[in-house]
């Protein structure tokens, strides 16, 4: 398959994707949702809800991202099969990348197989 040199390169890299991995992880532990969560959920989620129903932008950008989300999700399965792997659980490796906005399917790009060059 003919990649390109980005592609092959840089977006095929392994380093790179764990990279992302590290970027993605640490939007959680910068913005300080990560602690928020595990502290104190209820408010955490208050104040989201409060921000959401009062502010445009919030209401935007979740839109936004979960609609990157789910379109990262849909693209897991048909990756897997150019990369070889036929079996059935595709799906729910797809489905498991929805459970970490961002970071699900960075995480995916680090740990799937690699392709098979032809």
């Amino acid at each position: 398959a003919d990649l390109g040199w980005f592609t092959a390169n840089v977006l095929e890299n392994k380093l790179f994707n764990y990279f992302i991995v590290l970027v993605c992880a640490s939007t959680y532990v910068s913005s300080g949702a990560l602690g928020a969560f595990i502290t104190d959920p209820g408010q955490l989620i208050k104040g989201y809800a409060d921000m959401f129903s009062e502010t445009a932008i919030v209401s935007a950008s979740s839109l936004d991202l979960v609609i990157l989300t789910l379109s990262g999700a849909s693209f897991v399965p048909e990756d897997l099969s150019r990369r070889g792997y036929k079996g059935e659980v595709a799906p729910l490796i797809a489905a498991s990348t929805v459970l970490l906005p961002g970071l699900g399917v960075a995480l995916y790009c680090a740990l799937r197989p690699g392709l098979d060059e032809e």
